[in-house]
């Protein structure tokens, strides 16, 4: 199959967009600016949020609360209806849900920034649609997975408004950021159909398997220990450096977990050189998981530095999709000159 270069290109820009937008959400959690606009799409009711708290209307926390109320009793109603209690009655009983927020322009600024990432995102979603329809006559998986991509944006830019309005429940913070994952795999794996594939194939599928679904686990480890760190940070006065300290069992287990994980990876990066196929993309995730190691000792050791964390979130997410990409290639048969 004859790659197509702009679609492809397109699909690449749209790959690293994603990783940014996860890069500026991770900023955003770092700084607590979650809540720098407590409405959604707008931004204290406007589309450019205000650079002074005298725009704003007299009583303005209490009617974005309310109207935060409001959108949650429907959201509460509509998932007892599908069954899901627990979180219907965790939803509309959680207390930060009433919980006033009060105009910060550097807050309200730093999320206008995410939400404007996102606008992006959408629009080369939208392309990345567009151009792929070229490959309907020799490749249908492409369009439909484009398709798939296409609706899951759709699907993810109303979760981002559910995280506003129940005011970064962790539960749907956790549950958005799995879906920025998903969304990686859908495009690599467009990426991956589209370009015509060559050189040698990888060693290791079954291993590689195994690796994904434990990656994929401390991810999971990680932003609940993210979760634990935001409560704790809003719940008590203690400093950065004591945060850790506070976190409890998971991040023992999320920190032991690594060791795991970083001796799988090293297994199988030594047996592909072994048998020859070691190549760029396994470097790649060899280099990235070694600097996702020295960043896990500086958040650790060096008292949880605001300019870590992001780092550190963007490139789990970065060797996730690279062991996702590897594993394509396992399928790869090397193409005789």
């Amino acid at each position: 199959m004859k790659t197509n270069n702009l679609a492809y290109r397109v699909n690449l820009i749209t790959i690293i967009a994603v990783y940014f937008l996860i890069l500026v959400g991770g900023i955003v959690r770092s700084m607590g600016a979650g809540m720098g606009c407590p409405d959604w799409p707008k931004c204290f009711g406007s589309y450019v949020p205000p650079t002074d708290e005298a725009a704003l209307p007299e009583g303005y926390e209490q009617i974005y609360v309310d109207s935060r109320i409001k959108k949650n009793t429907r959201l509460s109603n509509t998932l007892a209806a599908l069954g899901f209690d627990q979180l219907s009655e965790k939803v509309s009983n959680d207390p930060n849900i009433r919980e006033v927020t009060r105009f910060d322009v550097q807050k309200a600024w730093v999320e206008y920034v995410n939400r404007l990432v996102g606008v992006i995102i959408g629009i080369l979603i939208v392309l990345n649609l567009a151009f792929s329809w070229k490959y309907w006559k020799v490749n249908k998986k492409v369009v439909l997975l484009s398709v798939f991509s296409f609706i899951l944006v759709l699907f993810q830019g109303w979760i981002g408004s559910l995280v506003v309005s129940t005011n970064l429940l962790p539960g749907f913070i956790s549950f958005h950021m799995m879906l920025a994952l998903l969304l990686v795999c859908l495009l690599v794996t467009q990426g991956f159909l589209m370009k015509e594939q060559s050189g040698q194939q990888i060693w290791g599928r079954a291993l590689l398997l195994l690796i994904f679904a434990l990656f994929a686990i401390q991810i999971v480890l990680g932003v609940q220990v993210r979760e634990e760190i935001d409560w704790i940070k809003s719940m008590t006065d203690l400093v950065r450096s004591e945060w850790l300290e506070e976190v409890g069992l998971i991040f023992y287990v999320h920190r032991s977990y690594s060791l795991v994980l970083t001796g799988l990876i090293g297994w199988f990066a030594y047996s592909n050189w072994k048998n020859g196929t070691l190549s760029f993309s396994i470097k790649l995730l060899v280099g990235v998981v070694i600097a996702e190691i020295v960043l896990g000792i500086v958040l650790t050791y060096a008292g949880m530095p605001a300019f870590a964390q992001p780092i550190h979130l963007l490139l789990a997410s970065v060797a996730f999709g690279a062991i996702f990409y590897l594993f394509l290639c396992t399928n790869l048969r090397v193409k005789n000159s």
